[in-house]
């Protein structure tokens, strides 16, 4: 019986127009008539999580910043926050500015970069979020951030995430959320880590809960969750690590995985 699901949003719960259908909002809100706790785990700012999860109501409790921030509700009570060491993200923030790549870092809930490029513009658009330009590179190693964010060309992304890697040691995590992101955050936060804090918090089994993703940053609630079910426009190495497959974001999978796992009716 499943109690709990930590349902992604980027290509999970929102389509390719970054909506979600009606469908899963149908089945979002029978799960929760039923008694099942719905919970948005996203790589994306709390802010922007919030006004795209807001069809489906404002109290539902967020992990986002890949896990970093726990809310209980979209404007309800912060759970936890586990940040960036201001020294380590110092050190990532310096290294991609002297190799000229995007990145943003984000200091309560705020985005910042230290000049504004076609990937941030990008991200704006589509995101819905506004950058801050802070363009002391120092001030960076002052503050903590929910996590850093690297913006390239997935090709040239390939060649930096290696260095980013070896440089980030074992305190950060780095991981890509989609071909042209790499996210960077702290190593004692995580998806799978907000999940397992939300079920003790509500006494709740481990083995009564589900995640649901499409990609890297997905893969450690896979391993944490009772059920693992990857999306059907996932890529391959996320399909392996869940145990089930549903249906694309594009054909409503997320009810599709709501109803054969008995959260709503047919």
């Amino acid at each position: 019986m499943v109690r709990l699901v930590a349902v992604d949003l980027d290509g999970t719960l929102l389509d390719s127009n970054r909506s979600i259908s009606e469908e899963n909002v149908r089945a979002v809100m029978e799960a929760r008539e039923n008694g099942v706790m719905v919970v948005i785990a996203t790589g994306r700012m709390h802010c922007t999580a919030v006004s795209a999860t807001a069809p489906i109501g404002d109290d539902l409790p967020i992990a986002s910043y890949n896990g970093a921030l726990l809310n209980m509700t979209a404007r309800g009570p912060e759970l936890w926050r586990i940040p960036v060491p201001p020294s380590e993200g110092g050190r990532i923030a310096r290294l991609l500015f002297e190799k000229g790549i995007a990145f943003h870092a984000y200091f309560d809930d705020q985005m910042y970069a230290p000049r504004m490029s076609q990937y941030t513009a990008e991200y704006e658009a589509k995101y819905g979020a506004r950058s801050m330009i802070l363009e002391d590179i120092d001030e960076y190693g002052r503050r903590e951030s929910l996590k850093y964010l690297v913006l390239a060309a997935p090709e040239e992304l390939d060649a930096v995430e290696p260095v980013v890697r070896s440089v980030a040691g074992e305190s950060l995590t780095v991981m890509r959320s989609q071909p042209g992101l790499l996210e960077i955050i702290s190593s004692r936060a995580s998806k799978g880590q907000a999940l397992r804090h939300l079920a003790d918090h509500f006494g709740i089994s481990i083995s009564e809960t589900m995640a649901i993703g499409d990609s890297e940053n997905d893969i450690d609630m896979f391993s944490t969750a009772g059920i693992a079910v990857a999306m059907g426009n996932a890529p391959e190495y996320v399909k392996a690590a869940s145990g089930f497959v549903t249906g694309s974001n594009d054909e409503s999978g997320v009810a599709m995985a709501f109803r054969r796992f008995g959260l709503c009716g047919a």
